[in-house]
């Protein structure tokens, strides 16, 4: 509509100007004095929003490859590329027939390895068992021979004291007596000898008694009992510590048969998983289009083989190549209006990419993707669609026809017209659209400012302003 009205503009101030110069013609002809009419707009105040305009792709924000979720052979396939799906369409599916059979196979060999894990594993518990009352038949000989050792070293240490009770009384006695015969044979009596023997039969008496105080019978038997039982628990323990000695491939076989046994019985799982599995065939998950088909009817195919990838139509975007000159209006969270096919949509700028990448004329350009927010069945993967982004805004500005803004290298400036004379006046612009630019400085609302600027005015002429319609 912009460009339309542009358009008609442009129209208007030729006719303007060729009326213009048909009167002026005229009024030289006659000889007459006249001033040059002018096309002239009014500034004005109003609102103007800057928006910048891109050509992009319809593109997906959601992509999905489908792998087989099981080995086995294909039964359909379902789609070709291209064809549109919607969530929980079968795509694929599986020949159960073929599937059966392996997983009846499957658990009957498992269940045959069972037996052997099975029979494998009681000899080990067996073994085990055995090792554990060997461990515990040594633990007890063990305590059995603690004990006698410290019964024997009790019965030996009192067996030992009155053996040193009796030694010495016997060895004393002999003493004495040899004092008596030596005491005999002397003519006169010793005394020296006299207390001797005195003393040593004092000590007889000590000594007998303490002697009555021990059964030597029974202390060299309690020696020789606890002697024998310490010896025969020290054989007992050496037995039982030989029995007790483990297989060093003991623990690591009952470990391997337990990881056996847990393979086998997930073997069996996954029999029925799969077969579970594959008679849900592969479905879709969301609303969308196949892009790509690798599965084939009758094939096998192996578990984890690519079969589809499916994009999905409910979750769109456009992608733009954004030149270095939008890029710095360009940010992310701005509004943006979407035109495909005739339909208008909205969308928001969610992306833009780091990287610029340079296209097919050499120029630097940057990737962003806008966000469709309110899809329908009309819009097509590929399609070319475009986009208007509101880049600025500005409320209550003053505003003037853009080709009223003329540049040379002291910057932007007006011509406006004053009592019918030419005035230069130096502004400085804002924003812009197609159509009006904004005056931030140097006009004011009201004043007549020339639209069309040739090579014959020059400021100062006298001049006959025609407002545009």
């Amino acid at each position: 509509m912009k460009r339309i009205k542009k358009k008609k503009w442009l129209i208007g101030i030729i006719a303007l100007v060729f009326v213009a110069v048909i009167i002026w013609n005229v009024v030289v002809m006659s000889g007459a004095s006249v001033a040059m009419p002018v096309s002239v707009a009014t500034v004005s105040g109003g609102d103007l929003v800057q928006q910048m305009d891109f050509s992009g792709t319809v593109m997906t924000e959601q992509t999905k490859v489908y792998f087989a979720p099981v080995a086995g052979e294909v039964a359909t396939v379902e789609v070709t590329p291209g064809d549109p799906v919607k969530s929980g369409d079968v795509l694929m599916t599986y020949d159960l027939e073929a599937l059966e059979e392996i997983s009846k196979e499957t658990k009957l060999q498992a269940k045959a390895e069972g037996y052997g894990i099975d029979a494998t594993m009681q000899t080990i518990q067996k073994s085990q068992s055995d090792y554990a009352k060997a461990v515990k038949d040594y633990d007890e000989a063990m305590q059995y021979v603690n004990h006698y050792s410290a019964c024997l070293e009790s019965a030996s240490r009192e067996y030992n004291q009155a053996l040193a009770v009796r030694t010495e009384y016997e060895t004393l006695k002999a003493e004495v007596d040899q004092y008596k015969i030596q005491q005999a044979e002397n003519e006169e009596p010793n005394p020296e000898l006299e207390n001797l023997i005195v003393q040593g039969e004092a000590r007889l008496n000590e000594l007998s008694g303490q002697m009555a105080q021990y059964d030597y019978a029974a202390l060299e038997g309690a020696v020789a009992t606890c002697s024998n039982d310490l010896n025969e628990y020290k054989a007992l323990a050496q037995q039982y510590k030989a029995e007790k000695i483990e297989n060093p491939a003991l623990a690591s076989q009952s470990a391997q048969q337990s990881v056996l046994r847990e393979i086998n019985n997930m073997s069996k799982e996954k029999a029925d998983d799969d077969l579970e599995t594959a008679r849900e065939g592969v479905k879709a998950d969301f609303n969308g289009v196949i892009t790509s088909v690798d599965a084939v009817a009758g094939q096998t195919v192996a578990s984890g083989m690519q079969l589809f990838i499916l994009e999905n139509t409910d979750d769109l975007k456009v992608s733009i190549n954004v030149n270095k000159y939008d890029l710095e209006q360009l940010k992310v969270g701005q509004k943006a209006e979407i035109t495909i096919n005739g339909a208008v949509y909205e969308g928001i700028v969610t992306k833009i990419n780091g990287m610029a990448q340079t296209n097919a004329k050499g120029a630097a350009t940057v990737t962003a993707d806008i966000h469709i927010d309110n899809p329908d069945g009309n819009i097509y993967l590929g399609i070319e669609a475009k986009v208007k982004i509101q880049s600025d805004a500005v409320e209550n500005a003053l505003l003037v026809p853009v080709e009223c803004v003329n540049y040379d290298t002291k910057g932007a400036f007006c011509y406006v017209v004053e009592n019918g004379v030419i005035i230069r006046r130096d502004v400085e612009a804002g924003i812009s659209s197609d159509m009006q630019i904004q005056i931030i400085k140097g006009l004011e609302a009201g004043e007549q400012v020339i639209t069309q600027v040739t090579g014959d005015l020059n400021e100062g002429m006298e001049v006959t302003p025609m407002p545009q319609e």
